[in-house]
């Protein structure tokens, strides 16, 4: 037996900023995401696998256009027609939807219900398969949703589909149907396919509890390497092996530039750089300037108002595509501030932070007499001024220049 676990598909990701990218990219860009997932239906077709499983997230709205709706349909009637299964749950960004205003998927499409249920199936080979999950009813699903999960009965294999998180793991993402590995150990089941994180990983090997993460990095935060898992049977066990399929990988690029002197040194040195990279992909590049402070006040400028950038976006692009969509300059704690900038963001301040602009400002809120008491201090500018001037020197010990 073998099977695909796939998540988070994302369809119809907007891919927000990267719309000043050369035409022909951003087509690429655009179509990433549906891209990843043909590549998915390739290999199921390909390893004629015996099912898919989906779990939760395969669009990125609840609002789902027609053309992310005609594409899922079409990939769907591809297994159908090789009589593959799919067994998909709908998650917190797709929750279960009016199923009238909604395109019909082809027969061979299993929806788990949002209060849980388990389908059965016999592989080709014999093998007995029950498959449990749900499906959100609405966006915000906090509780622990193991209850809605039966304990493994007399299936020869059983598996679990979960979109959620696990409990007490910090995580960049929102916290969804919480979980613990205890929970699921005590249903015995043979593997978990797990959705909702985006990166990748097995958060235990036997039996397997595993994050498919996302077949397609969809902002900087989810660079390197992403796919799904292909999913064999070794006896009683079950294995997973990750397979890559995004046609985009977002990365970061650190190039430093001590010692240089002249715009065309840097430009070389950035240019090295990304054609070190030898994915096969098309990258979407964020490149940080490391020993900034040592540049000359001009060429700092020159990066720090965006000019270097919009030349290096503006040379012709090489296959594999290589796009630099952000350039910033790293300087070490407080040096080019106290040495160059300070002065320029003292006038700023005082320009900004002014007794006029912040009756304007506040305006709205000075109804109370104690916030009108407070706002009228004339302290308050000064106390404003130097606390904007603290932020943006403590900003400059972070190496973060772009920062807001």
């Amino acid at each position: 037996m073998k099977f695909i676990h796939a998540a988070d598909l994302h369809l119809d990701t907007p891919f927000l900023g990267l719309r000043t990218a050369p035409e022909a990219l951003w087509q690429q860009i655009y179509a990433a995401t549906f891209t990843a997932f043909a590549k998915i239906v390739d290999a199921a077709l390909a390893q004629q696998v015996d099912f898919v499983c989906l779990v939760g997230d395969l669009y990125d709205r609840a609002e789902r256009s027609i053309q992310a709706q005609l594409f899922l349909q079409k990939q769907l009637q591809r297994l159908a027609t090789a009589q593959i299964p799919v067994y998909l749950s709908y998650g917190n960004h797709d929750y279960v939807a009016d199923a009238a205003a909604e395109l019909p998927l082809p027969p061979n499409t299993h929806i788990f219900p949002s209060a849980g249920t388990t389908y059965h199936l016999t592989t080709k080979d014999g093998q007995t398969v029950a498959l449990s999950g749900f499906s959100y009813a609405q966006r915000w699903v906090e509780k622990d949703m193991t209850a809605q999960f039966p304990v493994k009965t007399t299936a020869d294999f059983q598996i679990g589909l979960l979109h959620g998180s696990q409990s007490g793991v910090a995580s960049q993402h929102a916290v969804y149907a919480p979980f613990s590995v205890a929970e699921l150990n005590q249903k015995h089941y043979d593997y978990w396919a797990l959705g909702h994180i985006h990166q990748h990983q097995i958060l235990q090997a036997e039996p397997p509890i595993v994050y498919a993460g996302n077949p397609q990095g969809r902002n900087p935060n989810e660079a390197g390497a992403r796919g799904y898992y292909l999913v064999r049977q070794h006896g009683q066990q079950l294995q997973p092996e990750f397979q890559e399929v995004a046609p985009i990988q977002w990365q970061t690029c650190a190039v430093s530039v001590a010692g240089a002197v002249r715009l065309t040194t840097i430009i070389n040195a950035i240019e090295q750089a990304v054609a070190n990279f030898k994915q096969p992909q098309a990258l979407l590049l964020q490149v940080t300037l490391t020993d900034a402070e040592q540049l000359s006040a001009a060429l700092l400028q020159r990066i720090t108002n965006g000019e270097l950038l919009g030349y290096l976006q503006k040379q012709p692009l090489a296959q594999p595509w290589r796009w630099i969509y952000a350039l910033k300059a790293q300087v070490a704690a407080g040096s080019r501030f106290n040495q160059l900038d300070q002065s320029n963001w003292q006038a700023s301040a005082q320009a900004v932070f002014n007794a006029h602009n912040i009756a304007q400002v506040a305006r709205p809120l000075t109804q109370p007499d104690f916030l009108m008491a407070a706002l009228r201090q004339a302290d308050l500018p000064a106390t404003l001024q130097a606390q904007v001037l603290n932020l943006l020197q403590e900003s400059a010990g972070t190496g973060e220049a772009d920062a807001d």
